[in-house]
């Protein structure tokens, strides 16, 4: 990266905001300087325009979208996408037949709304009326007459003929009417004389009775809910004329206000992006970054206006942090997505993409493992990448899921599984390409994959010791990675010799040499000695002394010398040095400090364990193939009646099967190798937390540019 400084006249400013826009390589950040941002109130009120023009597009292509069908391939998971020519795109604006398309939505959208809650005012009335249908008594007059009172309610169903004797026996001028059922309720007209209306009423609420009137309507029950009837049908029918009149609008009109909607949204960033600019009285200087390929195109983009811009680039200096854009070969290309899900690498850190690849793609094969499930993920992903309209980043990770389906299909090879046929059914030809059988020979398997796992471990912390050697850091390098592998490096070196393949004479040299120099270095023993200050010289010296005694206590030890009497002039001097000089007690407790950091190593053992987890995937796939295959052998010879159909149902399960089979184990295929990259492997080396490389350009979600006049919608583009 590049660090760009553009200074030019202020009567420029939108001018060369337009050439960056348009050549879309300078990520432009915030002026250093901290001068004011050039935004005059022209600039302000065109920006408040321009809020409101997009909030009204995107409601209008919201509204229109609701009646918009898409009959593209998987249209319900793949987003629609528009290709229109640059030239076009940068034309468009709100003008003022899109006002008069907003106010028509607008209104529109508004009545559809006015009508559903009145139509759904309406059903409910119809339905609350719908128990009294059959009262031949005018709603105006339930409120009772002169001298009758009038109750109209609902009681609880249950208690109807108790509640009915009650009353009787209370109050001897009381008539009840029983009317529809309302759910579990019944609607009950009571009608009493006036003087025990109250004495009525109070005997009704000690069964949950719960009044029911319709103040706003006047006639009788059956000819309200006619109206009622008829006044929704009548707003059906208005809804019915708006939503084909919205559809029309949908078709004339969508493509265009989607469009127009980021068009709108670009040009207000093109004015926001102002405030990050620095302004003097008659000078704006603009301050960002570049990708050092890129540096032409920007050159060429403000040639024009080069009388009234000072362009100029510069290094990074130690104190800034670019933005990150990975930049590997095409190859590559398909695993920088990996990276991104983790976070990009700092400007100076090492980009792990080329790291991670190729274990990613044995993981994923191994996980996966199968000729069959590899060559079908392989070409559902191509057909998704060339035949549908897929955004960028979907098209780079089906090219990942291309490579893993070869990845798969191989170990398929190597191990005899073609959709989790028995290997022993195969051909000759392709039983004599199985190197393993995991199947038969687990152990095997598992061992192979934690071998894998410590490769892959152990690179992780020879990178991060790289790292830490070229940023000339070697304490950390000597007491953190360096130290690890050798410890690894002793244990590997006992474990060849019990397995035969070195002499034994070597396990006790590299197992105590490997242990204890281990300890000094973890707990920085070398420096122990320096780190007392104000400490004589010969001090330090015993410090060394001791360090030199433990040393050769060890070899003792390890080759046969004289062990005791080394050991035990290590062990005067250790105390002797604990109570008087503070030298040796340094350098003393720094081994016991690096004993304990080296018993903290012990955690690499369950890291290398979980590789197992890969063959644990691959023989997962195969066994649930196996059942799959062998339902399908089970029902392929029944027969409906006279007719043999059973194959069909044979065919149905293996399709389906194997589907389900390839989806479930591709999810685990891709979540536990990501996972053992990101926590086995970049934990050894890896901090991430860069700023991607985001120039300043139009930012288009459903709009794909095109240069030249070209486009289509809902298919991959010609």
């Amino acid at each position: 990266m590049l660090k760009v400084t553009a200074i030019l006249h202020g009567s420029a400013t939108g001018e060369l905001v337009e050439a960056l826009r348009r050549v879309g390589v300078l990520d432009i950040v915030a002026d250093e300087h901290e001068l004011p941002a050039p935004l005059d109130e022209s600039v302000g009120r065109r920006i408040r325009e321009l809020d409101e023009l997009v909030a009204d597009a995107q409601f209008t292509a919201s509204f229109l979208g609701r009646f918009h069908e898409v009959d593209a391939p998987f249209s319900a998971f793949i987003s629609e996408k528009f290709h229109v020519p640059e030239e076009d795109y940068y034309a468009l604006g709100a003008d003022e037949a899109f006002d008069v398309l907003y106010r028509e939505c607008e209104t529109i959208a508004d009545r559809l709304a006015s009508i559903e809650r009145q139509r759904e005012r309406l059903r409910s009335l119809i339905e609350a009326l719908r128990p009294w249908e059959s009262l031949r008594l005018q709603i105006g007059s339930w409120h009772g007459t002169e001298h009758v009172s009038l109750v109209t309610g609902t009681v609880p169903a249950s208690e109807g003929e108790a509640l009915r004797a009650r009353l009787r026996e209370a109050v001897d001028e009381v008539s009840v009417e029983e009317l529809g059922p309302v759910g579990d309720r019944q609607a009950w007209v009571v009608m009493v004389h006036r003087d025990r209306g109250d004495e009525v009423r109070a005997l009704l609420n000690l069964v949950e009775f719960t009044e029911v009137t319709f103040p706003e309507l006047s006639d009788y029950p059956a000819e309200e809910m006619g109206r009622a009837a008829e006044e929704s049908e009548r707003l059906a029918a208005e809804q019915e004329r708006l939503l084909a009149r919205a559809h029309a609008l949908e078709a004339e009109h969508y493509r265009h206000v989607v469009v127009l909607a980021e068009r709108l949204a670009a040009e207000r960033d093109a004015l926001q992006v102002r405030e990050r600019f620095g302004a003097t009285e008659r000078a704006v200087v603009v301050t960002g970054w570049v990708a050092e390929k890129r540096t032409a195109a920007l050159e060429a983009s403000v040639e024009p206006m080069a009388h009234v811009v000072d362009l100029t680039f510069s290094e990074p200096a130690a104190d800034d942090e670019p933005p990150v854009e990975l930049d590997n070969p095409a190859i590559l290309r398909p695993f920088e997505m990996l990276t991104d899900l983790y976070g990009l690498p700092r400007y100076r850190e090492v980009d792990p993409t080329p790291l991670l690849a190729g274990f990613f793609w044995v993981f994923f094969g191994m996980a996966l493992g199968d000729v069959g499930y590899g060559l079908v993920l392989g070409a559902v992903a191509w057909l998704i990448k060339h035949r549908l309209d897929v955004a960028p980043g979907v098209k780079r990770f089906m090219d990942l899921l291309m490579y893993g389906g070869v990845s798969a299909a191989l170990f398929g090879v190597l191990t005899g599984s073609y959709f989790a046929i028995d290997p022993a059914h195969l051909p000759e030809v392709l039983q004599s390409l199985i190197v393993l059988d995991p199947m038969n020979d687990i152990m095997i398997a598992l061992g192979l994959s934690i071998a894998l796992g410590v490769v892959h471990i152990v690179f992780g912390i020879s990178v991060g010791a790289w790292g830490k050697i070229r940023a000339k850091d070697w304490d950390g390098a000597v007491s953190g990675e360096l130290s690890t592998l050798w410890l690894l490096t002793a244990v590997a070196v006992v474990g060849a010799a019990a397995a035969g393949l070195m002499p034994g004479e070597v396990v006790m040299p590299a197992l105590l040499g490997g242990l204890v120099l281990t300890f000094a270095l973890k707990g920085r023993a070398y420096a122990a000695p320096h780190r007392v200050a104000g400490t004589p010289a010969w001090q330090r010296a015993l410090a060394w002394a001791w360090l030199a005694l433990l040393f050769a206590w060890v070899a003792a030890l390890a080759l046969g010398g004289p062990a005791g009497p080394v050991g035990y002039a290590a062990l005067a001097l250790a105390v002797l040095g604990l109570a008087v000089f503070p030298p040796v007690r340094a350098t003393v407790l720094a081994v016991l400090l690096g004993l304990y950091e080296t018993y903290g190593m012990t955690g690499l053992i369950s890291d290398f364990l979980s590789y197992t987890r890969l063959t644990a995937l691959g023989l997962a796939s195969v066994l649930v193939g196996q059942v799959m295959n062998m339902l399908g052998a089970m029902v392929a010879p029944m027969t409906i009646g006279p007719l043999p159909l059973g194959w069909l149902f044979a065919v149905a399960i293996l399709v389906v099967g194997h589907g389900v089979n390839v989806a479930i184990n591709l999810l685990g295929a891709f979540v536990h190798p990501t996972r053992l990259q990101f926590v086995e492997f970049f934990s050894k080396f890896y901090q991430g937390g860069g700023r991607a490389y985001a120039p300043f350009k139009p930012t288009t979600r459903s709009v794909v540019l095109h240069p030249a006049p070209r486009g289509q919608e809902g298919g991959a583009p010609s």
